[in-house]
């Protein structure tokens, strides 16, 4: 038989304080990890874009192979570029939200060495050779424009690169950037048609197993590879390439 207790106002509240409690330090405790995190991602990324640039040359010496390896090509830069507002960083790198899966794309190297490509993204360096624009900003309304440069060969910075239209920075790379992301959906669409037909070929044979279910059908690319293992390989192949011409 049920027993109905009965608790005053006061008991009640305190309850409810314990409860908020426990909540809000639940929250807390989400913010403060993810505050930590966000810190722990800013240098990495800080790292990463101080050895891009430190090798510059390096990649540029390779970029025919970069383009057409895709385990090169597809390498994360997002963090390559930057904007003196901090646009910039909008235009390399999306979020999104879908349902329980959160799905991220990012500029790509084979993406950023064709922004190179622009004349918009290149300046003379006093040493002769060609610098390429790393952080750019501007005002659409104005047309003025800022920028800043590096030189792969003396490794100089140039800054206060000026009289250029700032709306040309924000489309080339807005149009290299929709490239990349139109691919990720292209070849994600492809691995779902390729996963569901396997499925209905299972169906056929009357093999209904759940792990033959689309989704555990699903194959995503290779594993990724990174801008450190990228630099390691590329001078590892030039060792071995001067290691072959003295012998």
């Amino acid at each position: 038989m049920s027993q109905t207790i009965k608790e005053g106002f006061t008991q009640f509240s305190r309850r409810q304080q314990k409860g908020v409690s426990l909540v809000t330090d639940a929250v807390n405790q989400e913010e403060s990890e993810q505050k930590f995190y966000s810190e722990w991602l800013e240098r990495r990324q800080n790292r990463k874009r101080k050895l891009l640039y430190q090798e510059l040359d390096l990649i540029l010496r390779h970029k025919d192979k970069i383009l057409a390896t895709p385990r090169y090509a597809n390498i994360d830069v997002h963090y390559a570029l930057s904007g003196f507002v901090g646009f910039a960083k909008a235009l390399t790198r999306k979020d999104l939200n879908f349902g329980s899966a959160r799905v991220t794309i990012n500029l790509r190297l084979a993406s950023l060495l064709k922004i190179w490509e622009e004349e918009q993204f290149q300046v003379e360096c006093g040493c002769g050779a060609t610098a390429y624009i790393y952080r750019f900003g501007g005002s659409h309304g104005s047309g003025m424009s800022n920028a800043s440069a590096f030189c792969p060969h003396c490794k100089q910075e140039i800054h206060n690169i000026k009289n250029r239209p700032p709306w040309r920075y924000y489309h080339i790379v807005t149009d290299a950037f929709t490239a990349d992301a139109k691919r990720f959906v292209e070849n994600f669409l492809d691995k779902w048609k390729v996963a569901n037909e396997k499925y209905q070929e299972n169906l056929k044979n009357e093999n209904r197993n759940p792990r033959t279910q689309p989704v555990n059908m699903l194959r995503g690319d290779d594993a990724p590879c990174r801008i450190e293992t990228l630099i390691q390989e590329l001078k590892l192949k030039e060792v071995g390439s001067n290691a072959g011409e003295h012998s």
